[in-house]
């Protein structure tokens, strides 16, 4: 289907510039006619205003816009990592490090710790519990000594304290050596003796 084609009438400058521009936009009269009618209509502007908006004052108005919009948003940014992601982070890691283990603190008691209160349990039994309860092969063995004065470590007392206690609350008191006094007892005084008869 052919287009059917009408005529323009224009002055001989208009029409040279026109040509010219053809030429320069590589399109051809028709082309170019179109193309104007197209830009006109989109751009909205005026084509007898030709001194209307200028293209590269615009882009830099609007680059200019951009480039102050970018700064406000990343001094929103970092205003919102100086006051709530730092701070947040800051508390984690707080957190992290006191729930994690300190590496100079054993995980559980030390070799010298253990052996230490076996020792004293030993002693303890020996020294709490009636031989009539203790098996044969444990009162022919020889007790371990207490450790020198101001040698016992004194990290294990409570756990110490703790095992007596579960000791006298565990087993009957009929089982057990009584408790030394702490004081002497005072001595029996003898019942005085009858009045002679005469």
């Amino acid at each position: 289907m052919s287009v059917r084609l009408k005529t323009i009438n224009a002055d001989a400058a208009a029409y040279e510039g026109f040509r010219q521009l053809a030429k320069e936009c590589e399109l051809t009269s028709p082309e170019l006619v179109a193309a104007m009618v197209q830009y006109f209509r989109v751009t909205k502007a005026d084509p007898r205003a030709p001194t209307g908006p200028d293209l590269t004052s615009s882009l830099a108005k609007i680059t200019a816009k951009l480039a102050d919009l970018d700064k406000r948003t990343i001094g929103f940014i970092r205003e919102q990592e100086k006051t709530y992601l730092k701070p947040i982070l800051a508390q984690v890691q707080a957190q992290q490090l006191l729930s994690a283990p300190a590496a100079s603190v054993p995980a559980g008691p030390s070799a010298g710790q253990v052996q230490e209160l076996t020792e004293w349990f030993l002693r303890l039994i020996r020294r709490t519990m009636q031989p009539t309860q203790l098996t044969q092969t444990y009162l022919n063995g020889t007790l371990p000594q207490p450790p020198a004065k101001g040698q016992a470590d004194p990290l294990l007392d409570p756990i110490k304290s703790q095992l007596m206690a579960v000791l006298s609350m565990a087993f009957r008191p009929e089982l057990m050596i009584p408790a030394k006094p702490s004081t002497p007892p005072a001595p029996a005084v003898a019942p005085p003796s009858p009045a002679p008869q005469p």
